[in-house]
């Protein structure tokens, strides 16, 4: 799950079981789409390390801060 928050020409998209992944964008398909290379990039680092994937946790154990919206940002291979 993914937390999107900003307003038209500023959105911000953070995860709370990825501290330091983050991604920004002037639209929020624009975040949702960096978001999306950062949590494959994220991905590929981790497998890359030897280390298992981060489990999502269960989105109603999210706290969402005011002005925030939870999301699901899905995890698709990178394009050849």
């Amino acid at each position: 799950s993914a937390l999107i928050d900003g307003e038209p020409g500023a959105y911000g998209v953070s995860f709370p079981d990825l501290p330091g992944i983050a991604a920004m964008g002037y639209t929020r398909d624009e975040a949702a789409r960096n978001a999306a290379e950062a949590l494959r990039d994220c991905a590929a680092e981790s497998a890359a390390d030897g280390l298992p994937p981060t489990a999502p946790s269960a989105p109603d154990s999210i706290d969402v801060p005011d002005g925030c919206e939870l999301a699901s940002i899905e995890l698709e291979p990178a394009m050849a």
